[in-house]
């Protein structure tokens, strides 16, 4: 319920000003209300006071960094949004690839296919091992498939068939497995 969690945590911040951890729980609370302007103050508001504190908590500023993502990548600020999960990242870097998984999900639900690619590569870069990112990264370039005139056969472009390969070897009964495989088989790939 993001207008209670809202109406908790603005009590909250007025209580406690300083307490960067509420600035976050509000942002996220004004995000899922899709009060962009709203939320993108109140997480840097979060991350202001974090950076101000004798031991800045770098999990709490990745955290505020990840959710400043999405809501700059909602409002249709992705370049804001590629900084905040870059920042994000560097902030908190044992949580870079969830961080740069979820800027590519962002990126793939606004339609930035190039943006979409961009950061599926920087999650692959920080963690090889996951599978969505590569799910992403193809899902991101079979948009850019053409038809061969001459041969009146899709062709992908560099990079699709590779990326739903590793999705597939990597979770070969993934959620996206089906789609993954289907996509393979149109562009005539096994």
């Amino acid at each position: 319920n993001y207008a209670q969690a809202e109406a908790l945590m603005q009590k909250g911040v007025q209580a406690m000003p300083n307490a960067y951890l509420l600035w976050v729980e509000l942002g996220r609370a004004q995000l899922g209300l899709k009060k962009y302007n709203d939320a993108v103050t109140s997480l840097n508001k979060a991350i202001t006071l974090d950076k101000a504190t004798k031991k800045p908590n770098l999990e709490v500023a990745g955290i505020a960094g990840n959710v400043l993502g999405e809501a700059y990548g909602d409002m249709g600020k992705y370049q804001e949004s590629d900084a905040a999960y870059d920042a994000a990242a560097q902030a908190d870097p044992k949580n870079a690839a969830m961080y740069y998984t979820n800027e590519a999900i962002v990126m793939n639900r606004n339609a930035q296919t190039d943006m979409t690619v961009k950061a599926a590569d920087k999650a692959i870069k920080a963690d090889p091992n996951s599978a969505l990112p590569y799910y992403l990264k193809g899902q991101a370039l079979v948009q850019k498939a053409t038809v061969n005139p001459k041969t009146q056969k899709i062709e992908a472009p560099p990079g699709c068939i590779a990326a739903y390969k590793k999705y597939l070897e990597l979770a070969p009964h993934g959620p996206e497995s089906g789609n993954a495989r289907e996509i393979l088989k149109s562009l005539g790939s096994k």
